[in-house]
């Protein structure tokens, strides 16, 4: 591969798409798309949904002469719909967490290493590194049926 040919950071980002498209479990996921749509204007009829949004870029450095690394960054943003469940405090069996971690779990087995030898997931070889890392923050419908979670994710471009 050339070092000094530019990133095709499009098809970085449909490959990533694609994937998890594919990775994640059948009927988990009413809606996915790559433009976010949030609620009221998601429908509940179209959740539990996930978009995977790009927000910025940093450019790495690398040695003199080299070009730099790219660092793509972007969220997972997760919604699902709280159970309306008429359940005693503390007896509670139905809740939104629960399907949110469900959620969670796909969307870490999803991106589990393909190369065992170095523990990073690459999307066969598309970018050197793809992983969630910072805060994820969370809200399982805290106070209402809607509940969500984001996701910040990084991936590394030689």
């Amino acid at each position: 591969m050339n070092p000094y040919q530019s990133v095709d950071r499009e098809a970085l980002w449909a490959a990533l798409f694609a994937w998890f498209q594919s990775k994640l479990p059948a009927g988990m996921f009413v809606s996915i798309g790559r433009k976010h749509k949030p609620p009221p204007d998601l429908g509940i009829a179209e959740q539990p949904a996930l978009f995977l949004i790009q927000t910025k870029e940093q450019h790495l450095p690398k040695p003199r002469g080299v070009p730099t690394r790219l660092m793509l960054e972007g969220y997972i943003i997760l919604y699902c719909q709280a159970p309306v469940v008429d359940e005693d405090v503390g007896q509670e069996t139905t809740l939104a967490a629960t399907q949110l971690n469900a959620m969670l779990k796909a969307i870490d087995d999803a991106l589990q290493p393909d190369n065992l030898v170095d523990g990073v997931f690459t999307l066969g070889g598309r970018f050197s590194h793809c992983w969630i890392e910072g805060e994820t923050s969370l809200d399982p419908g805290i106070f209402g049926a809607q509940a969500a979670a984001i996701l910040p994710l990084k991936i590394l471009v030689p």
